[in-house]
């Protein structure tokens, strides 16, 4: 577990460099690409490296409501990464009032996508077992 928070942590350091470089767009954009990628696939790595058989079967956690609300939380995270992703795009191809108004809409979803990134982090730490416990 120690290795995912240490992961998680360092997503949250680059996503701080992609935050501060963000008029730098040949970094601001693949940087925010491979965010989404590790966010997409961190799911992946925890499923292939934890029981969670044992975990959410065996032990019922699967009904429980820290383990949902995570999941909707994860689900909240890619839907305002899809948003951000179509007002990027329609900022690349604008110019003038519309580019103002579609940056003003990427800033605003960055805000949503930290808050909501905080929070996934923050459940998910919720839903560590102490070491021993299991």
């Amino acid at each position: 577990m120690v290795t995912s928070v240490i992961l998680v942590l360092i997503s949250f350091v680059w996503l701080a460099l992609a935050w501060f470089f963000r008029k730098v767009r040949f970094f601001h954009v693949p940087a925010m690409m491979l965010l989404v990628v590790f966010d997409l696939f961190f799911p992946v790595y925890l499923y292939l490296t934890h029981d969670w058989w044992q975990r959410l079967i065996v032990h019922q956690e699967a009904l429980s409501f820290a383990v949902w609300s995570h999941l909707i939380l994860i689900i909240v995270l890619y839907s305002l990464y899809v948003l951000q992703i179509m007002a990027g795009r329609s900022m690349m191809q604008t110019q003038g009032a519309e580019y103002k108004e579609h940056q003003h809409d990427h800033a605003q979803q960055f805000m949503g996508i930290l808050i909501v990134r905080t929070l996934v982090f923050a459940s998910g730490a919720l839903l560590i077992v102490p070491a021993g416990t299991q």
